[in-house]
């Protein structure tokens, strides 16, 4: 059943990004574009270079080296010279083509990850345009991307999280020894605060090793997380829906790590991908299916994520579950888990792009088209109240 708003939508898929996550982006694009239905669906290509140049690419012919992580990269063969948008329109202009428009689209899928892309720069700017988007809105997104935020949030909403410090470039940081005190924790991990794909992340055991990894993290954020080191498992679950119609996948997915005090790092995610195993459906019980599935709808209404998304988790011997991290653009890469956990509880991947659309239509008529933006009414009433005291 066609469950959206008409038979043939266009849609406009972003690819790339100003980012350190640019080649999983190009990446998951590519698996979006391949999948879709083009039955349904007039796919148009916007791919953001390293630089932040917006071109359009030909649908067939927007990524080199699709099969290769380490050589993607955008084509050579842009069809259009660099965008830009106007407040108000769902428009895509040329503006080395005297402004022409280049094309119209219903809705905009945001294919991007990391800074300037899922931290909601860009979503801003799609608000700004007023069209649906199928990721977070500008809040979810930027709160999502800053796990400093996101983790006093969520300790706020009474979740679980693993102890951890904030730490600032230019103040003073503590010694590892002192971190190990506060955190209660032999093992600290290192993470910009801002960053996905565990890009800068760094386990660390002692002062040689946090000095390097402190070092290595400040070049990507102002921020830095040192948490504490959960032993235990690994899980993830997917999400999608809207704040009060949020639905879980049916099946939790599992990564464990071939090499004993290894960790999910951006290589072993992208590029030495035989290190991890990914597990769906990961072996869990209904209970702690059922407690990960209700913690990860409270994670996202705590972090006012809609659209879709994915939610991590470590799981320790006790049964305890904390939340890891939650992903407001997960990667659709070969490997990703967002939609494998989705196509193994029975949804396809054409099927689930659809439902990714509709919940974007969804939102901008719930939650952006009906807000009054005009203080006319007011006015009025303040008005007709005063001309009534006479």
């Amino acid at each position: 059943m066609n469950i959206l708003p008409k038979d043939h939508i266009k849609i406009a898929i972003l690819a790339g990004a100003r980012s350190t996550e640019h080649e999983v982006s190009l990446a998951s694009a590519f698996n979006i574009v391949n999948a879709i239905d083009k039955n349904k669906y007039e796919v148009f290509v916007i791919g953001i270079d390293k630089q932040g140049v917006w071109k359009q690419y030909s649908a067939d012919n927007f990524v080199k080296n699709s099969d290769n992580f380490d050589k993607i990269a955008l084509s050579d063969s842009p069809i259009s010279g660099r965008l830009a948008v106007r407040q108000c329109s769902n428009a895509f202009y040329d503006i080395d083509n005297n402004g022409a428009v280049v094309f119209d689209c219903d809705v905009v899928f945001p294919a991007i990850l990391g800074d300037y892309a899922e931290d909601g720069t860009i979503q801003g700017m799609l608000r700004i345009m007023d069209v649906p988007f199928t990721t977070a809105d500008v809040l979810g997104s930027a709160v999502g991307m800053d796990k400093d935020v996101a983790y006093r949030l969520m300790r706020d909403a009474g979740i679980n999280i693993a102890k951890f410090v904030t730490l600032r470039k230019n103040f003073p940081v503590p010694s590892f020894v002192d971190l190990q005190k506060n955190l209660e924790s032999d093992v600290i991990f290192l993470k910009p605060s801002n960053a996905g794909s565990s890009v800068g992340v760094s386990r660390v055991t002692n002062q040689n090793e946090y000095d390097n990894a402190i070092n290595l993290a400040f070049n990507y954020d102002v921020k830095v997380i040192a948490q504490a080191a959960v032993v235990g498992r690994e899980l993830e679950i997917s999400v999608m829906g809207n704040i009060g119609n949020q639905k879980t996948s049916s099946v939790v997915g599992e990564i464990s790590q071939k090499a004993e005090k290894d960790f999910y790092s951006y290589g072993n995610k992208y590029i030495n991908i035989d290190n991890a195993n990914l597990i769906v459906p990961a072996d869990v019980s209904d209970e702690l299916f059922q407690t990960i599935s209700k913690t990860a709808i409270a994670t996202c209404e705590a972090l006012e994520c809609e659209g879709f998304g994915r939610v991590d988790f470590f799981v320790d011997h006790n049964q305890k579950v904390f939340v890891n991290e939650i992903n407001t653009m997960p990667g659709f890469t070969k490997i990703s888990m967002f939609p494998k956990m989705f196509i193994a509880s029975g949804i396809s991947y054409g099927d689930l792009i659809d439902q990714i659309v509709q919940v974007a239509f969804d939102r901008y008529q719930y939650r952006i088209a009906p807000i009054v933006t005009n203080a006319q009414d007011i006015i009025e009433n303040i008005q007709t109240n005063q001309q009534a005291k006479g």
